[in-house]
């Protein structure tokens, strides 16, 4: 009987063992690595999710720089000359005049804002033998807009954008006598005379000041 006895108390203590495993093989299941990497399955979505937004925020970034760089090309209609310059500089301007008319003597050249086109514009004027060219050009990208033609027997000189006199020189000349927005300016020779002539708007008022290259002269014309 004792040996009967001993045998069931055995037996009863391996069954509680074995519910106890049971129980603590559950709690070891829910904290194990491999549950850990399971649980985040959700996060993985949210993760993606995250990014579709990133990648559209991106692309709404992307086309907000593109309208900007678009928008920002170029030198507005109420640009500042003296600030600012176009893309087509002044001797390259003359050049492509040149290359229009196929030669001659360059007597003027101005800038200035084009109302009928909407455009900053280049004004050369070139002398072929008897034939006057006018010839506008893009001052942003260079294209040849207009040719206008005229016969003359007109002498004309060849102006020099540096000599005697820079821009430079004769805008910072021209500044003493007007403080406003440059708007146009123009070179031309005339009457003898290289001269420069800068048109100033400031409070709605026009200013016009003509610098000789030569004498260095200054007059004012309001």
């Amino acid at each position: 009987m004792s040996t009967v006895a001993g045998l069931a108390a055995l037996a009863l203590g391996l069954a509680g063992c074995g519910g106890s495993d049971s129980g603590n093989g559950t709690d070891e299941a829910q904290n194990s690595p491999a549950a850990s990497e399971m649980a985040p399955a959700g996060s993985a979505e949210d993760d993606d999710q995250n990014e579709d937004a990133d990648d559209n925020g991106d692309d709404k970034d992307d086309e907000t720089k593109s309208a900007e760089d678009s928008s920002g090309q170029g030198l507005s209609a109420d640009a500042d000359l003296s600030k600012e310059s176009p893309a087509i500089s002044a001797e390259d301007a003359i050049k492509k005049a040149e290359k229009k008319v196929g030669g001659g003597t360059v007597h003027s050249i101005e800038l200035d804002w084009d109302d009928d086109d909407q455009a900053w514009q280049y004004e050369v004027s070139v002398l072929d033998g008897k034939t006057d060219h006018d010839v506008e050009i893009d001052a942003e990208t260079g294209k040849v807009v207009h040719d206008d033609k005229d016969d003359t027997d007109d002498k004309e000189k060849a102006i020099d954008l540096n000599d005697p006199m820079t821009f430079d020189d004769a805008l910072k000349r021209a500044q003493k006598k007007s403080d406003g927005k440059l708007v146009s300016w123009k070179l031309e020779f005339d009457d003898g005379k290289q001269e420069y002539q800068f048109d100033f708007e400031k409070d709605g008022e026009d200013t016009e000041v003509t610098v000789d290259t030569n004498s260095k002269r200054v007059s004012v014309d309001d």
